[in-house]
């Protein structure tokens, strides 16, 4: 954690006791995004994800959003819960893995051409780690691609994550990204559009590359 002197030394807590495995599988959860933001995420995927051999989606649940018009070999998914792999048929591989407990990807290096976190980033109390694996795993030029809304379970985020602003949020990813030597830092958020009541989800995200 030396990475991390600056941050003050509970910026990554979290304010539940309880396992990660006990909470996802004994509690019936809502969705955080709605129809509206998980259209933005896949229209997100379709601009920057091109042709691809393969996909890791880091804790991907039940549905990994990736639009069909994108072409790829392999889609794999990695998650805390058997069931959410089992649901989400968008999976080519299915991994079932704590990274809280075990951060090391079961990836060789420069073996992935993408990788998606959506809704992941704020609940990481190891986040150099988990960020310096997706650079280990990346192909050179691939992609990492996070993405975020304003929702999110507060028992389970990390105590700096629900400190901070939006804006400020994407600004501490951006710090995390450079210091695990990601390049070509591009950020974007989309909002609702008053008309559409329906929509309620904004979603900002940050996509960045290795060298």
């Amino acid at each position: 954690m030396s990475d991390l002197h600056d941050f003050h030394p509970h910026s990554f807590d979290i304010a539940s006791t309880e396992s990660d495995l006990d909470f996802y599988t004994h509690h019936q959860l809502t969705p955080l995004i709605d129809q509206g933001g998980y259209k933005v995420i896949e229209a997100l995927y379709h601009t920057f994800i091109q042709k691809s051999d393969t996909i890791l989606d880091l804790m991907c649940g039940s549905n990994s959003h990736i639009p069909a018009t994108i072409s790829y070999q392999n889609l794999i998914g990695i998650d805390i819960q058997e069931e959410a792999l089992q649901q989400n048929h968008q999976l080519t591989k299915k991994i079932l893995q704590d990274i809280h407990k075990n951060p090391v990807l079961p990836l060789d290096n420069d073996s992935i051409g993408y990788i998606c976190l959506c809704s992941v980033i704020e609940y990481l109390r190891q986040p150099l780690f988990i960020l310096k694996e997706c650079y280990r795993v990346l192909k050179p030029s691939g992609r990492i691609i996070i993405s975020f809304s304003t929702h999110f379970l507060a028992t389970r985020t990390i105590a700096l994550w629900q400190a901070l602003d939006n804006a400020d949020r994407q600004r501490f990813i951006k710090i995390l990204l450079k210091r695990t030597n990601f390049t070509n830092l591009d950020q974007g958020e989309v909002h609702p559009p008053s008309d559409h009541p329906s929509w309620e989800s904004s979603i900002y995200s940050i996509v960045a590359s290795k060298i």
